[in-house]
């Protein structure tokens, strides 16, 4: 964790000074995370979680851009009880990411639409349901996979000066699951569980 997290920091006083030198466009990025993680036996955005980072962005033609992030990003699955209807069971699924994702992003009238991938890194995880963690070594306590390839499609609208409001979805490269599933078994494209992600971000450009 210590030396993800120097990684980590390294990474952005890398991308930082490389922006500077270069003249690179630069800037921050914070917002929130809705996930799921497939093959759960749940289903919808339940879980909320926190991104952020930074990115340096370097212009192609007019209309677009190669822009590289170094994010955190929180993701994983939740279920809660609902006493009122006899729901009593819960399910919590913590999974933290450093991410580094490479877009490309066109302008496309008043809007930046993006399309890229990214790999991750798997900091920390956790599992537990109303009783408290799953013992380890159980079937559902099965270690994930420490690296991740994400798809990214995104959308991002100006609003001000310096200013974005982003719209983007990540989802797990599906030949590359963050981990098997508890039967080992596959059907199709369907190697593992997935992890899905809608993500809000508010955006600044120094």
């Amino acid at each position: 964790m210590k030396r993800a997290l120097f990684l980590f920091l390294f990474l952005i006083l890398l991308t930082a000074q490389q922006a500077k030198a270069q003249s690179f466009a630069g800037g921050a990025l914070l917002g929130f995370n809705a996930s799921q993680v497939s093959g759960d036996n749940l289903g919808g955005y339940d879980k909320a979680g926190i991104s952020g980072g930074f990115f340096v962005s370097k212009p192609i033609n007019e209309k677009s851009e190669l822009e590289m992030r170094i994010t955190y990003s929180a993701k994983g699955s939740r279920d809660v009880p609902n006493f009122e209807k006899g729901k009593y069971t819960a399910y919590y699924l913590k999974l933290n990411y450093v991410e580094v994702p490479l877009l490309y992003r066109y302008k496309f009238k008043m809007v930046w639409l993006m399309a890229g991938l990214s790999g991750g890194y798997l900091i920390s995880s956790s599992i537990a349901n109303e009783s408290g963690p799953f013992p380890e070594n159980s079937d559902g306590n099965r270690p994930f996979k420490k690296y991740e390839v994400c798809t990214q499609l995104g959308v991002a609208l100006p609003f001000a000066d310096h200013w974005e409001a982003e719209l983007k979805s990540a989802d797990t490269f599906a030949l590359l699951p963050v981990r098997p599933h508890a039967s080992g078994a596959n059907f199709r494209l369907n190697f593992g569980q997935l992890n899905s992600v809608l993500a809000f971000s508010l955006k600044y450009r120094f």
